[in-house]
């Protein structure tokens, strides 16, 4: 966004804090006209934005535990060509998997992946652990979870992208 002009990164912070709001909505509060939001949503939809969706409120549709979990393998020192048939067999387990909402590949306290799980129960996660270790046994060296419960009496700071909206 940074070779954008400023409406468009006005425009992204607003549709971060409310995404169903009418472009004349929209328009209203960047105080240019709505054909301008119109042709820049379009703009940024096309270019920059991967998606819309919503938060649910997941106890109320039976979750009770999210899962933070951190893996260690031996993929990264492996041969360019096992490395990228690796790299390609966890991505589509993971797309598979319905509960898992974000996984990546990074560094940091001597991990190199972590991804994010949600569960209906506790037996549900430890369950969905076992299969992904046992599925991926050959390339792990160690994996770790941090579980929390969902509910709002853990919950800190809810998690929601419109929290970045100030950033933009």
């Amino acid at each position: 966004m940074s070779r954008r002009k400023p409406i468009d990164a006005k425009l992204l912070a607003e549709l971060l804090k409310d995404s169903h709001r009418s472009d004349r909505e929209l328009a209203k509060t960047l105080g240019v006209s709505q054909p301008t939001v119109t042709r820049k949503r379009t703009d940024i939809e096309k270019r920059a934005i991967d998606g819309y969706t919503v938060i649910p409120k997941w106890e109320e549709f039976g979750f009770e535990i999210v899962a933070i979990n951190f893996v260690k393998h031996h993929v990264k020192v492996a041969k360019a060509e096992d490395r990228e048939q690796a790299y390609s067999r966890v991505k589509e387990w993971m797309m598979k998997k319905p509960n898992v909402i974000l996984a990546m590949e990074g560094q940091g306290m001597g991990w190199d992946g972590v991804f994010v799980s949600f569960h209906k129960n506790y037996s549900d996660f430890t369950e969905f652990i076992k299969e992904h270790n046992s599925v991926f046994s050959d390339l792990l060296l160690d994996t770790q979870s941090f579980i929390s419960s969902i509910s709002p009496a853990t919950t800190r700071k809810p998690f929601h992208l419109k929290y970045l909206a100030p950033l933009l």
